[in-house]
């Protein structure tokens, strides 16, 4: 598919993004650190919900292997385990730097096998007007990610919050808000 909205393309550069806040999280610490945490850990929620959204549900019912689907939402759960670990900690003790490298190595294959594994599928399972679709209900998360943007369709999909203003929700709540937005999207769709 040459769409600029490819579903592959899409993931590759969001994970590409997600890869550069992992190195952030990395090189810096202190009250920088936690900023870093924090900027991934809401993109990754909104990632997250995003693929579970528009990606899953069409992959679950269109494609043959089910199995390279549902090994990518068990990868999920288990990097959703990881984060709940890490939310607890100094940013700057060893057991975060353990478990970050934990949360670093389980989305590094998760990412990879999304790519190399469950879009491959998809793409040969479903028609270029889903992927399309299925690849701009992805773009969402980079739209919302961006501070110039509010809301998207209106009140009904506000952002769950807007960059920078965390402020101590935790990751599961991120994830529950981000899908109850993509939600709202299908519903206006």
């Amino acid at each position: 598919m040459s769409s600029p909205h490819s579903l592959l393309r899409v993931l590759q550069r969001q994970h590409a993004h997600i890869a550069d806040l992992v190195a952030r999280v990395t090189e810096s610490s202190g009250a920088e650190r936690e900023r870093a945490v924090a900027d991934l850990l809401q993109y990754v929620a909104l990632h997250e919900s995003a693929e579970q959204s528009f990606m899953h549900p069409v992959a679950m019912s269109s494609v043959g292997d089910v199995a390279a689907v549902q090994g990518r939402v068990a990868e999920e759960r288990e990097i959703e385990a990881v984060i709940t670990h890490l939310e607890g900690l100094d940013a700057d003790s060893m057991d975060f730097l353990i478990y970050f490298a934990l949360l670093e190595e389980a989305l590094a294959g998760h990412t990879r096998a999304e790519e190399e594994v469950e879009a491959p599928v998809i793409r040969d399972a479903i028609s270029d007007h889903e992927l399309d679709q299925m690849a701009r209900g992805l773009e969402l998360v980079d739209a919302w990610m961006d501070p110039a943007n509010r809301s998207i369709g209106g009140s009904v999909a506000r952002l769950p919050l807007h960059p920078g203003e965390r402020d101590g929700v935790r990751f599961d709540e991120l994830h529950r808000r981000s899908l109850e937005a993509f939600e709202a999207v299908l519903r206006i769709r």
